[in-house]
């Protein structure tokens, strides 16, 4: 087929690459810190900032103020609903009201918690690896 096109096969060498093995090998690394990087950094930091995968801001009477998970299906959640907060429990089986949380101290805590200096993120990845251990 191609010979009725014409094409012929040329016979020139390539050019040189250099580097070799261990130079594509550096090269396919670099790439790789640079995507895990940029994930990281997407999954941590911006879309929590958005308000989750779900990329909702809160515009209503409620919203979430704080969130620690603690184990896979059990989860702690800090909520604000018209000026009051509450602590709810979310498992397998429900949702449930745990207390209701004194609203001066919760917004003391989230000023406090504004004002100061987050660690570096790396700082905060490995302590995190270290507490798993």
């Amino acid at each position: 087929m191609l010979a009725l096109i014409g094409w012929q096969a040329t016979t020139e060498p390539l050019p040189p690459t250099g580097g070799g093995f261990f130079w594509a090998l550096l090269q396919t690394l670099v790439a790789l810190g640079i995507v895990c990087s940029v994930a990281y950094v997407t999954l941590r930091v911006v879309l929590p900032k958005l308000g989750g995968l779900g990329l909702r801001r809160p515009t209503g009477l409620m919203h979430i103020v704080d969130v620690l998970p603690l184990e896979p299906r059990r989860t702690l959640y800090v909520v604000e609903v018209n000026g009051k907060y509450l602590l709810v429990g979310v498992s397998e089986a429900g949702l449930q009201v745990m207390e209701t949380l004194d609203a001066a101290a919760v917004e003391k805590h989230l000023a406090a918690r504004e004002t100061s200096q987050p660690p570096p993120l790396l700082a905060q990845s490995v302590g995190r690896w270290l507490m798993r251990k």
